[in-house]
Parts: structure tokens; sequence; C-alpha cells
């Protein structure tokens, strides 16, 4: 029997794809099991039903996360302690009698590409290991080209902003993807972030894949159908998301709707300030788990959706409320014009028939999010895979559109805020269109999850492959028992 074993990058934007798709997975009829931390076991409740949850440690099993001295070393005590630790959870459930535990030992092991130090423990326990890209084609496609020389990077502009005469410098567009100025590529690509080693691992993911290996990613086809065709071309890709719980096509949502693992405590208080607006008149504004503003740019933001004149639920993490603008934000919040929280229902919130528009850092699965839910999007690349996505959203799908940073003063200006807010919220042509068009986004994302769809029909394809890997390791385990197989169903 099939049996998948699923290990997410222990943090929250990793986790949450990588939950749905355990679930999926598991609902197709495949024993699927979810790896998490002891930490996040013992201090969050992870639901991946009706996949089972394991929990292994990572090196921080008392503090998590935040008890590592910096990133770095986070990373250097995580690949140790979890590569002892999965390797012995693998090893527990093999048996001297492979057929005889068929049902829980594990087949096959689906690791979030960022993880390189799976697949070593996966080929030492004879485990084929799947990569899945938690990150856009697009986006995977650009660190895998540049990591094979085949992709270059234009170079800056000149310090007075000349060109030469030439225009901005652009790349060449390359397996679908299409030319882009340097402010439009991943930051790891230039090797100066603050976050060295998962630079690293982004420009190595997919390395070793081959024409025939397996590399699933978090994205659909009618979305990035030019470069996922040219990844092929590499790779076994195929997209299976949007990894997103998304009501059926065709349907609204009702009731919560959540991804089964919250490692930060959602204020349910928003959704009910939210039911005192107008349909589309709240500008909802979240930078994800992960990315910090700074107070320059807390209060650039601020002020522009100030202008702006919408209402707005800003989600501000309690670890960043230090750098809010206060005085700015008093009187409004006091008003009812504005509310501030450190934490949000994310998925609710964009489903809220008050919220008229999404601004957002443009990870990728708050990009996907609010296209599985057609919320039109301010769009703010801060770094990492998010100006790739920030020039995606405007540029090739018309969902939304993208702030240009002053980067001079080093900020989305006041002044782009406003005009992004109003280009998307106004009445007229333009926010017109944009809404629509976020709102075909909506049904071609849902049905691509639907029985059929794209998506789905790619998840059959990679559920017959484990099918069909553990049929013959089971046909190979018999034989060399010495037991007669029957006949060749397994």
């Amino acid at each position: 029997m099939a049996h998948v074993l699923v290990v997410p990058f222990p943090a929250q934007g990793h986790m949450n794809p990588m939950v749905q798709f355990a679930k999926c997975l598991a609902s197709k009829g495949v024993a699927t099991t979810l790896v998490t931390t002891r930490f996040i076991a013992r201090t969050s409740a992870v639901d991946a039903r009706p996949a089972a949850v394991e929990a292994v440690s990572d090196g921080h099993d008392e503090g998590g996360f935040a008890s590592a001295a910096s990133v770095g070393e986070y990373l250097e005590k995580q690949t140790a302690a979890m590569s002892e630790s999965l390797a012995a959870l693998i090893e527990e459930r093999a048996s001297s009698s492979p057929s005889a535990a068929a049902q829980q030992r594990f087949t096959c092991v689906v690791y979030d590409s960022y993880e390189q130090w799976v697949p070593p423990v996966a080929r030492r326990m004879g485990l084929p290991a799947v990569p899945f890209s938690t990150q856009s084609c697009a986006v995977s496609a650009v660190y895998y080209h540049f990591n094979q020389g085949r992709l270059a990077v234009p170079p800056p502009q000149a310090a007075d902003g000349g060109d030469g005469g030439g225009g901005v410098p652009r790349s060449k567009a390359l397996e679908g993807l299409p030319e882009m100025e340097r402010s439009e590529f991943p930051s790891s690509v230039f090797g100066d972030g603050p976050y060295p080693m998962i630079a690293e691992s982004a420009l190595k993911q997919f390395a070793q894949e081959g024409k025939d290996d397996w590399v699933l990613f978090n994205s659909f086809e009618e979305l990035e159908s030019e470069v996922l065709a040219g990844l092929t071309n590499y790779m076994k890709a195929r997209a299976i998301g949007p990894c997103v719980p998304l009501p059926a096509a065709g349907t609204g949502a009702t009731g919560r709707i959540t991804y089964g693992a919250n490692l930060l405590n959602p204020e349910d208080a928003c959704i009910k300030w939210l039911d005192t607006k107008a349909p589309g008149s709240v500008a909802y504004v979240s930078f994800g788990s992960f990315a910090s503003l700074g107070a320059a740019q807390a209060e650039e933001l601020a002020r522009g959706l100030l202008a702006a004149g919408k209402p707005f639920l800003w989600v501000v993490r309690a670890t960043e409320e230090h750098d809010l603008p206060r005085h700015l934000l008093d009187d409004p919040a006091a008003s009812g014009a504005a509310m501030v929280v450190r934490w949000c229902p994310q998925l609710d919130v964009l489903a809220h028939p008050a919220v008229g528009c999404f601004v957002t850092h443009c990870g990728w699965n708050s990009t996907l999010e609010a296209l599985g839910f057609g919320v039109p999007m301010v769009a703010l690349g801060l770094w990492s895979d998010q100006p790739t996505n920030a020039r995606y959203v405007e540029a090739a799908w018309g969902a939304g559109a993208r702030a240009r940073r002053d980067d001079a003063a080093g900020v989305f200006p006041r002044g782009e805020v406003e005009r992004c807010v109003r280009a998307v919220m106004d009445e007229g042509e333009g926010a017109a269109a944009m809404r629509e068009t976020a709102g075909k986004w909506r049904d071609r994302a849902r049905a691509a999850v639907a029985p059929g769809g794209s998506s789905d029909r790619s998840l059959d394809e990679f559920v017959e492959f484990v099918r069909a890997g553990a049929a013959a390791e089971k046909w190979k385990a018999l034989v060399l028992e010495g037991s007669e197989p029957e006949g060749s169903e397994m």
C-alpha cells in the first residue's frame, strides 16, 4: 500500500500549502502522514485530517524558531536534528517483513523543496523523494535557470538614473519567462539579502532533478501555463494547486475556512468589524508571517491608506507593533474607519463581502489566496519571491495594481499606496476591469482543483505514480520472502 510522508519546512507560510496538499492526497485514498515539529505539535493544533500527523525534533523542541539565536543557527540545527529524527521515524515504521507492515511503512517522501537535507535521508532509507515548491512556477524557474547559468540578471541602472538611451535594462525572455527588470527578480539571485542560507537553498532547488523526476508546484496550469511548459523540458513538473482550502467552484464560502495549522493566534474581532462595513469598501492590509516593514515604511503605508479614504483592516504582528505610527492611527481606529490587529483568520477575511482589495507583500500563499477568493490586490513586493509575484499580479494576470518603490528612500511612498488603492477600489472602468478579472481568476482557481480540473488530474497522475511504486516494492518484498504473489493487482 502506498504511504506518503509529507515534510514541510516548519513555518506558517510553508506549512499551510503542504497541509492542504496532505489533506487532498489523503482524500484520494493514499495513506498520508504530515511531519511537524515537537514544538509546533505542543503549542499549535495541526489538523491535517484525513492525513495523519507525526512530530519530530528540529533541535528547538522547547522554543521553536523564536528560540534560535539567528536564522542561520536555526537552519543548521534543524537540518541536523530533523535528518536524524526523520530517519528514525521512517526506520520505526519499517519492518523485517515489509508485506506485513504495508499499511505502516512509508513508500514515498514529498518534501518542501527548500529542505534539501531530505533527499539524502530518503535515499539512505530506500525511498523516492519528490520536491514540492511552495513558490510560483515563475519564481522557481528563475531560480532554476539562473543556477544553471541560462538566465542573466540585468545590470543596475546608472546612479543618475540614466540608461544610455536604451531604456530600462531587462532580461531575455526564456522558457516561458517574460523579459524582466532587475527590480522584478527574486532577491535571492543577488546574493546580498539578509538570509544567505535561505538564498542558497532557493537557488539549489531542483538542481538534481532530471527529465523524468517529479516536481510538484503549488500553482495551476491556467495561471502559469507557459512557464510550466518550459519547466517540463527539464523535469516532470506538475501544478497541483492552488493548495488553498477554497469553496467548491460556483459556491460561496460558508463557515470558517482554515488550513488546519495556525501557528499564530487569529483575532476574530475583525470579522465583527467587517460585518459593519459596506460590500467592497474595506482595504485589507497584511504582510504575512515573516516580513518586517520598519518604521519608515509603516508610516508611508499609514499615510497612503488614510489619503485613499477607504476603511482599512491592518494586520501588524506583535513583534512589529513598535513601528506603528500610533499618532496617525488612534483617531481612525476610534472612529471605526480603521482597525489594527495582531493576526487574523485571513481566509475568512478574504471571503468577507466587505473586503474590496488586499494590500499585500505578495507572498505566494497570500497571492494564491487573493486569486482564489477573487480579491484584487495592491502589490508591494518587498523581497524574496515577492517582487516577481507583484509583477505577475499586475502585468500578467491583471488582478491588481503594483506600487513602485522609491529606491533612494528604500520605501513604497505614500503616494504610490494611495494611487494603487484608488486604482483598485474607486469607481471607474479600470477598477471595474480589475475586479472582473479577479473574479475570473477565482473561478479558474476553483475549477482547477475541482474533480476533473487541471490540478486534480495532475494529482491523480501523481497518485498513480506513488501507487505503482508501492506495488513494485510490495512485489519485490514478496518475491524476496519466497511468497507466491497473487496476481499483479497491488
